[in-house]
């Protein structure tokens, strides 16, 4: 095997997660169990959510649970937001602490709940 052909072979699984499809995301799916499935499929954990420390104990608890909580509302329905990234792009999920996903976001554009086209 030559250089060219070992550095085409490593550049193989990076190809392979770039061409990786965009996460199937449905309004109404277990923030949790969404979660493990996006892990599963490659994501990880955002800089910003490994950096994030909540202050209040609620969202402290829910840290512990879902470390890819950005920040949570103080106030009203009590909105969550979780970040993720993989090659190069970034996935914002939305929800009301670890219950259902309402919308997300990946890369610029928003869909789910309450988002109009």
């Amino acid at each position: 095997m030559t250089e060219g052909d070992a550095a085409a072979v490593a550049m193989v699984p990076l190809l392979l997660l770039t061409l990786a499809p965009a996460p199937e995301l449905q309004v109404g799916t277990p923030i949790p169990a969404l979660h493990q499935q996006l892990l599963r499929q490659g994501w990880q954990l955002s800089p910003e959510a490994l950096d994030a420390r909540p202050v209040d104990p609620r969202s402290r608890e829910l840290k512990r649970q879902l470390p890819s909580l950005l920040a949570c509302s103080g106030t009203g329905a009590g909105f969550c937001a979780f970040e993720y990234v993989r090659a190069g792009e970034h996935l914002r999920l939305v929800a009301q602490g670890a219950g259902p996903l309402l919308r997300w976001q990946l890369g610029d554009v928003w869909s789910g709940r309450g988002v109009t086209p």
